[in-house]
């Protein structure tokens, strides 16, 4: 499912787009001030952030140079959604870096449209199911499949929980305690080995050189250059 950080502190305007974009079949998280979707942005990955200018706390051209400086959240798509009119503030967020500027009060059908072209020059197609793939495993977020050299694996909830950042943010190093926050909706208890245990398992089904260990970091899958 594509998954979308909405950055809004406009009640109104926020909680009518936010459940317009969940009737749309998108996983949104509505962050109200520039401090909240920091938080959001350090805990989760999205594909799109839909992003106001004038912010709480942090102001809305801060967060996209935040964005764009970290190696990690590159790949995501940035839409401007403002009041702002002017060619100025137009020019200036695209110089840095947003995908597209859209000026409030916008029609829901084209903020969907302008979604749907940032997703696909970032390379996520829309039209067929989506999917990531590092080598011979791929897995399709949409219908929870994971396959090998083109055979479902069968995988647990947990597993599926630790393996789904990895596979789409490939070389990205995540920590034990990133990971365990992901088994936190799950509702079971952590133990000190709980993360090392699921690895384990999915090197199993998965290959034993798909998740790299980096000492003192984390785990990482890293994606093979052909």
């Amino acid at each position: 499912m594509i998954r979308i950080l909405y950055v809004e502190d406009d009640v109104m305007i926020g909680k009518t787009t936010y459940q317009l974009l969940q009737h749309a079949k998108f996983q949104v998280d509505w962050a109200q001030t520039g401090l909240e979707a920091l938080d959001l942005l350090f805990g989760n990955h999205y594909h799109v952030a839909l992003l106001d200018l004038g912010l709480p706390e942090v102001e809305g051209l801060d967060l996209l140079k935040h964005i764009r400086k970290k190696a990690d959240l590159n790949r995501m798509g940035v839409i401007i959604i403002s009041a702002r009119d002017q060619s100025r503030d137009k020019i200036q967020g695209l110089k840095l870096g947003a995908d597209d500027y859209l000026v409030k009060p916008y029609d829901f059908e084209e903020l969907v449209a302008r979604i749907e072209s940032v997703l696909r020059r970032s390379h996520f197609n829309i039209a067929e199911e989506l999917s990531f793939k590092v080598g011979d495993v791929q897995l399709f977020p949409n219908t929870h499949r994971v396959l090998k050299k083109g055979q479902n694996v069968e995988l647990s909830n947990k597993e599926w929980a630790i393996l789904e950042p990895m596979m789409m943010y490939p070389n990205q190093i995540f920590s034990r305690q990133t990971l365990e926050q992901k088994l936190y909706d799950w509702q079971t208890e952590i133990n000190s080995n709980t993360i090392e245990v699921h690895i384990h398992n999915l090197r199993q089904k998965l290959g034993k050189n798909l998740i790299r260990t980096v000492r003192g970091l984390g785990y990482c899958i890293e994606m093979i250059k052909e």
